[in-house]
């Protein structure tokens, strides 16, 4: 891909569901693939997708990653590429102009959990414009912020000062009403934080679970642009060590 502008903001919406199409353009929720748990949250990730577009129509600078893989045995349509498909179906929800955004929306679609979301959305950024972001700013269900900011960035050392979090929750979430999901969050919480990388059998499992089309998962699909990144690989990564973009 060629690379627009002199980009220097990563955005990157965490996608959570498959839009297969639909005339509805994603407002009903059987044009979706969920899990059950799941029901009743579309109208959530089109706020995802509304709140990525708002933060890349405040800066030039700026482009937005829709990061997910396949995810579902139905189809082989990622995750991401049905927000983006989403988004251009609905006219970018008159937030953008679809003039002004070219080249700036980006699909990153091997993503199979919520650090992979940041692993991978960052590394794709260098490798499609050749130097790393500057800042970035994550969107996803408010309730995650911990996880994808102080653990996932955390882990990889990304500077928490130069990471901006835009937050938006499902219903039962808002109110405080779902306590099993609560319990989850904690749950996930206590897992990364045992876990930073996601390598160990719960975490790396549930990865394998997710991966029904065997889309790869490392970090880089081109030696050349292994070698020349800078990115301190697998002991080096696990063990904290200084980063090209930290």
């Amino acid at each position: 891909m060629a690379c627009p502008l002199s980009p220097e903001h990563l955005i990157i919406v965490c996608c959570h569901g498959i839009w297969t199409g639909g005339p509805a353009r994603g407002y009903d929720e059987n044009e979706w693939l969920i899990a059950g748990f799941q029901k009743g949250e579309t109208p959530t990730f089109i706020e995802h997708v509304k709140a990525g577009l708002r933060v890349l129509s405040e800066d030039v600078t700026s482009l937005l990653f829709f990061s997910g893989g396949p995810t579902r045995r139905e189809t082989r349509l990622s995750e991401a590429r049905s927000y983006a498909n989403l988004a251009e179906a609905n006219s970018y929800f008159d937030i953008l102009p679809e003039v002004a955004v070219g080249r700036r929306v980006i699909c990153e679609e091997r993503a199979l959990d919520s650090y992979s979301n940041v692993l991978f959305s960052l590394v794709k950024f260098w490798c499609d414009c050749g130097e790393w972001p500057q800042r970035m700013t994550i969107v996803s269900h408010a309730f995650k912020r911990e996880r994808l900011v102080d653990l996932h960035c955390g882990a990889i050392r990304f500077p928490l000062d130069r990471v901006n979090f835009v937050g938006v929750d499902p219903p039962g979430m808002r109110d405080g009403t779902n306590e099993a999901a609560w319990k989850g969050v904690a749950e996930a919480i206590t897992q990364w934080k045992e876990d930073p990388h996601g390598i160990g059998k719960l975490l790396a499992g549930k990865r394998r679970k997710r991966n029904v089309w065997n889309t790869s998962q490392g970090l880089f699909l081109d030696e050349e642009k292994k070698l020349d990144s800078g990115v301190q690989l697998e002991e080096y990564l696990l063990g904290g060590a200084r980063q090209p973009w930290s």
